[in-house]
């Protein structure tokens, strides 16, 4: 079964501080033009999408590059990451199998809690290495 979902959790994997993390734009441009569905699955306190994006990430950052119903915010969902609820949430939104699902994070408890849930995972430790590794898994 082919990757049809790749799930970003959004700081340290996508960016970090208000700065895309090296190859990470390059990376979702890639996966887009593939026809790739893009989401996350996020940790976000109790932050609005316009304070998490004007006060936490870049200003270029748009949430209209990941496919809406896919977009798993904590403060939206009411679920915190590793919680295997919002991994199964995550999987019940995105209507594939599990194992046609890719979870992205820099965790080991995260990216454990998402193959619990029957995903596949990928954690980043190097991000412009790590991020390259997805192009491969997926072509």
């Amino acid at each position: 079964m082919a990757i049809k979902v790749v799930y970003f959790d959004i700081g340290d994997t996508l960016v970090t501080g208000k700065a895309w993390l090296p190859g990470a734009q390059a990376l979702l441009g890639h996966l887009r033009d593939k026809g790739m569905r893009i989401g996350l699955i996020s940790n976000t306190g109790e932050l609005s999408r316009d304070e998490l994006a004007s006060e936490y990430l870049p200003a270029d950052f748009d949430f209209g590059w990941f496919d809406e119903e896919i977009v798993l915010l904590s403060s939206e969902v009411g679920v915190e990451k590793p919680a295997l609820s919002m991994f199964t949430m995550a999987v019940n939104h995105a209507d594939v199998s599990p194992w046609e699902t890719l979870f992205v994070a820099e965790t080991l408890e995260e990216t454990w809690a998402a193959q619990q849930a029957g995903m596949q995972a990928l954690r980043i430790c190097k991000a412009p290495d790590d991020l390259d590794r997805i192009v491969e898994l997926i072509g």
